[in-house]
């Protein structure tokens, strides 16, 4: 009967525990990188709302802020912190030409894709009868 490990065993098993450790290390850090990733999405998403708005075609293709977009809706923003932020805000407004289905229909639809740029670009459907 054996009394101790030999030495092979030993460097065998402390190279299985690296290899685990390494991929658990790894997958913790992916995992982390996809929240951040998810986290700045939504903040994004959240601005971009900002940016939607009845009037939005008269931007096509132009860079604009937040707070110029705003100012427009007849919002009258005081506070000068608000201001700032709203200004730092800032998207790339690209709208396609509008598709009209239905020009047999009694109501025609018009659709323009409006694609806001920044970071993460977003896409949006604007329909009007």
């Amino acid at each position: 009967m054996r009394k101790a490990f030999t030495i092979i065993e030993v460097m065998v098993s402390v190279l299985l525990i690296s290899v685990v450790i390494l991929a658990i290390i790894q997958m913790q850090k992916q995992t982390k990188d996809m929240a951040l990733y998810l986290s700045d999405r939504g903040k994004n998403e959240l601005s971009n709302t900002l940016f939607l708005d009845k009037s939005i075609s008269k931007y096509n293709k132009s860079k604009k802020d937040a707070y110029t977009i705003i100012q427009t809706q007849s919002f009258h923003i005081n506070d000068d912190e608000a201001k700032k932020i709203l200004k730092n805000i800032s998207r790339t407004i690209n709208i396609s030409d509008p598709l009209i289905m239905g020009e047999e229909q009694i109501i025609p639809v018009n659709i323009n894709y409006i694609m806001l740029k920044k970071q993460y670009s977003a896409r949006f459907i604007h329909f009007t009868l």
